[in-house]
């Protein structure tokens, strides 16, 4: 079986190499679509895969979103058309869904950001199969145009994902000059995001100057951000892609105004603070209510609970990874979704039954669905 991946964003690289692995094992043949974008050919060359570059990111402004989306599209749709998969997977990629839909190819997406509505309009009516995590309100999933007999929830969140494999090294640390347990790591906000809604300055500016003078690994987004943070003179910040699971696992602390780091250190047992300024997403806030991360956007506030991470540091760390331990990895279910294609024909979240009737999984939430619904739109 030949199987599809789009992989739109950097951090979807360590979602996808797991499963990728997996599927050559098992003797599929893997075709990956990448754009220009975030240093992501550079990851893909660092794990040794081989891709397809179709397209490149619109920016920040909508209309250079919308003519770089139809371009990619265009391009994509050839390509696709010559190679003819026989399954589609991507996370949160406006472009394949679409594709995969016109081409009639079935498709595995994976959407864990609830808050991009204009996002996930372009991807959910053409999603087979959705597999979310179960803190998101199926209902939000729904109205944008998920098929509720369609959804797979999970209990956990997508960057357990990324740990496939995973040996910490600490070549990383010898890169960059640090030493284990004694730097911080933080990640800007992600203002190229059609999600997001915050300003220019990064939270982070007023946070550095509070801290204890430690080192701080930072990972800008863009050359403006980078620009402003070369003012301090405990700021690293990489020039080139790094092993960042390995500096997360080996930092002291991780603070951060997006959200796929701040996830992957909880996933390793890290410390995390989030900073995030805009509407907090579903699986943050799950999070914040397990206890296993703070949130803040009061720079002292987050000075003061980091410097209480960093003091209680082996605490926080034993109560993390025994939370974590008992989450449910994506990767595993998708996998088995994906067996369960090969063998039925069908995805699991839709067989039918000798019957004749659905059997489709509950999609967390979606019973009583309307109640909910009702709730909200009194409030």
């Amino acid at each position: 079986m030949k199987v599809w991946i789009d992989i739109t964003n950097s951090p979807h690289v360590h979602f996808f190499k797991g499963i990728i692995r997996e599927l050559e094992k098992a003797g599929h043949e893997v075709l990956i679509t990448t754009r220009e974008f975030d240093g992501l050919t550079g990851i893909l060359d660092m794990y040794g895969f081989d891709y397809y570059v179709v397209g490149r990111h619109g920016g920040a402004t909508l209309e250079g979103k919308l003519v770089a989306g139809t371009e990619r599209m265009y391009r994509l749709s050839k390509l696709i058309v010559e190679e003819k998969p026989d399954l589609a997977l991507y996370k949160h990629s406006a472009e394949a869904p679409r594709v995969a839909f016109g081409l009639q190819i079935p498709s595995i997406g994976f959407v864990d950001n609830e808050t991009a509505v204009g996002q996930n309009k372009l991807i959910l009516p053409y999603t087979e199969l959705l597999v979310f995590p179960k803190a998101i309100d199926a209902y939000e999933l729904i109205r944008c145009g998920a098929d509720p007999n369609g959804m797979r929830p999970i209990n956990g969140f997508s960057e357990l994902s990324h740990l496939y494999g995973f040996v910490p090294n600490r070549k990383v640390l010898n890169k960059l000059g640090v030493r284990r347990n004694e730097y911080i790591v933080m990640r800007t906000e992600p203002v190229k995001a059609n999600y997001f809604n915050g300003h220019g300055k990064s939270i982070l500016e007023d946070v550095i100057p509070l801290l204890p003078e430690v080192p701080i690994v930072l990972f800008p987004r863009t050359p403006e951000q980078r620009e402003r943070f070369e003012r301090f003179d405990n700021v690293i910040m990489p020039e080139e892609p790094v092993d960042s699971l390995s500096l997360l696992y080996y930092a002291r602390l991780m603070i951060g105004a997006g959200g796929t780091m701040n996830r992957e250190a909880i996933a390793l047992g890290t410390p995390t603070i989030s900073t995030y300024p805009g509407r907090l997403l579903a699986v943050t806030r799950w999070l914040v209510e397990k206890g296993v991360k703070f949130h803040s956007t009061d720079p002292v506030k987050v000075a003061m609970m980091a410097e209480h991470m960093m003091e209680m540091n082996g605490s926080y760390r034993a109560y993390l990874r025994s939370v974590v331990s008992g989450f449910e990895n994506p990767l595993d279910v998708i996998l088995g979704e994906i067996e369960t294609y090969e063998e039925f024909g069908t995805f699991s979240a839709m067989k039918i039954g000798e019957a004749g009737t659905s059997e489709a999984r509950n999609p967390g939430g979606y019973v009583g669905l309307n109640e909910g619904r009702d709730e909200k739109e009194q409030n």
